[in-house]
């Protein structure tokens, strides 16, 4: 520990205060967890892991899932995150071979 009772991190530096997740906005929170999966899943066609046939897959599956989900009682976020999925595999798909 420093002497002002920081905790040293393992490359000798203080500890950084981070922003607290939990205590951010639900839409920030979905925004950014959407923002990063397009990056990923762009990323990941553009190294070629994966085909654009699989990646269509991956968001059909995450649609039907959701989908699913959204009609238990109480599940309503569950539908609107399937629109919201299925609106970006149509997008995908026209966008690609």
């Amino acid at each position: 520990m420093l002497e002002d009772g920081k905790k040293k991190s393992r490359n000798g530096c203080a500890a950084r205060r981070r922003p607290n997740v939990l205590k951010a906005k639900r839409k920030a929170i979905a925004l950014a967890a959407l923002h990063i999966t397009e990056s990923l899943l762009l990323e990941l066609e553009a190294s070629e892991l994966l085909s654009p046939k699989e990646i269509r897959g991956l968001l059909k599956d995450a649609m039907t899932t959701l989908r699913k989900a959204g009609r238990q009682e109480g599940m309503r976020n569950c539908t609107v995150a399937s629109d919201i999925v299925g609106s970006i595999l149509e997008q995908y798909a026209r966008s690609r071979p």
